[in-house]
């Protein structure tokens, strides 16, 4: 073999190695960003799916204070409608003695129906608390479900990028060295 073919042949040798390293440090450079890529949207998935989360959790929260003191207005309210309606009552026996027999039994009925009406309401008022509670619940999980679901498909489509490049990769040398 003369010297030039040698030659020739050592810098083909060459210039094929510095070729696969290109494509090495290509590849690995276009990997490094596709795992970067899926690890900011993962991170950023998992931040908003944390900020929304606390957001529910703050609203859910609050409503529940709102409701909470609502009840609470109302009961105070209907306990001093039900004292005045009381009062109401022995005012009206102490003026009304002699007329007493009928009017004390208009009057203790007006008191009986209006108690029954006030705990009727303070019933409502917490059944409604209950079932927002409940909504708000529900809406939690269905958001953490969502959240949870959008982050499994990034990781399944992290993985068959990851995968096509691998393969791209393989195909690559493969064809370059006539490997299999």
């Amino acid at each position: 073999m003369s010297e030039d073919t040698r030659n020739l042949s050592d810098d083909m040798l060459d210039n094929t190695k510095e070729g696969v390293d290109k494509a090495i440090d290509s590849v690995s450079e276009k990997t490094n960003e596709v795992v970067n890529k899926t690890k900011e949207a993962f991170d950023s998935a998992k931040d908003k799916a944390s900020e929304l989360a606390d957001d529910a959790s703050e609203k859910l929260h609050d409503f529940t204070d709102t409701a909470k003191e609502t009840y609470s207005e109302a009961k105070e309210k209907a306990s001093e409608f039900a004292h005045e309606a009381g009062e109401k009552l022995d005012k009206l026996t102490d003026a009304a003695k002699e007329k007493a027999s009928h009017l004390a039994e208009d009057a203790k009925e007006t008191y009986t129906e209006t108690k029954a009406k006030a705990k009727e309401f303070a019933g409502e008022a917490s059944e409604k608390m209950n079932e927002f509670a409940g909504d708000a619940k529900e809406k939690a999980s269905k958001f953490a479900d969502a959240a949870e679901d959008k982050l499994e498909d990034l990781a399944e489509d992290a993985k068959e990028t990851y995968t096509e490049a691998k393969e791209k990769t393989k195909g690559f040398f493969q064809k370059l060295f006539g490997k299999k």
